[in-house]
């Protein structure tokens, strides 16, 4: 008996010792594993720049609304024959002439105020350069993202507060002084309304076409003069000369005549 209580107690005590042993090994391959799992703050830390990058701010430079206007001065030989190819040009580019002026005289000019579609408004310019000599030219682009999409909420809200007096109007619940007064901000609204849309139908238009102004205007050279007509020049200026000297003399004579009488 006392032998089977010793290997029991020596059973036991072996298999709490291996126990232990297994957790003290199990103790630092837990702890070789912790940092592995350190990169995970980072990786969600990187999530928010990552969003940032690739939330919707501002529209890029190609789907932003831009207003173009064009000035240009072109110098031509032949007046009539420039003049009728700029207006063939405004035509084939799919644009119109909005304001045209043109001024007589010994030197032919005249000033032309075109729409042009946007995105044809770098071939029109290439004409332009081609007919004559570009003496200025000047572009200007201004930004109306901003003006169009605060044109577009208006016009939202109205409609919108429209459609809440259309529903009040619809019900037919109230006195008639209630209905007299619903018809009244009606109107208004749908007044408001219309202004909105003129404004952007005239906003979508200056964004669709450029305005494009030229000036044309015909070279001038002075004529060479020959030998006759620098002698008869010469002699002009000659009399002109002995003209005004003999008129300033009579002042001199004039004026110191009383003198030298006294």
């Amino acid at each position: 008996m006392r032998m089977r209580a010793s290997l029991s107690v020596a059973f036991l005590s072996a298999v709490v010792l291996t126990g232990a042993c297994a957790r003290s090994e199990e103790r630092p391959s837990s702890a070789m594993m912790e940092p592995a799992a350190a990169p995970a703050p980072v990786q969600a830390a990187a999530l928010p720049l990552q969003a940032q990058a690739s939330s919707p701010g501002a529209p890029p430079v190609s789907r932003r609304a831009m207003r173009i206007t064009v000035e240009t001065t072109v110098l031509v030989d032949a007046f009539d024959p420039a003049l009728q190819r700029l207006r063939t040009a405004i035509e084939e580019h799919g644009g119109y002439v909005s304001d045209a002026r043109v001024h007589g005289g010994p030197h032919h000019s005249a000033s032309l105020e075109a729409r042009i579609p946007s995105a044809r408004v770098g071939a029109f310019r290439a004409v332009v350069a081609s007919v004559g000599e570009v003496v200025s030219d000047a572009e200007k682009a201004e930004d109306v993202t901003e003006q169009r999409a605060d044109i577009g909420a208006r016009l939202r809200n109205a409609r919108a507060q429209e459609k809440r007096l259309l529903d009040l109007l619809s019900d037919r619940t109230g006195s008639l002084a209630d209905v007299i007064a619903v018809e009244g901000q009606l109107a208004s609204v749908r007044q408001t309304i219309e202004q909105i849309e003129a404004q952007e139908r005239l906003l979508e238009g200056q964004i669709a076409y450029a305005t494009v102004k030229l000036s044309i205007t015909t070279r001038y050279e002075t004529p060479a003069v020959g030998a006759g007509g620098r002698i008869a020049r010469a002699a002009r200026d000659g009399v002109e000369n002995a003209g005004e000297f003999l008129v300033n003399a009579a002042v001199v004579v004039a004026t110191a005549g009383p003198t030298l009488l006294l």
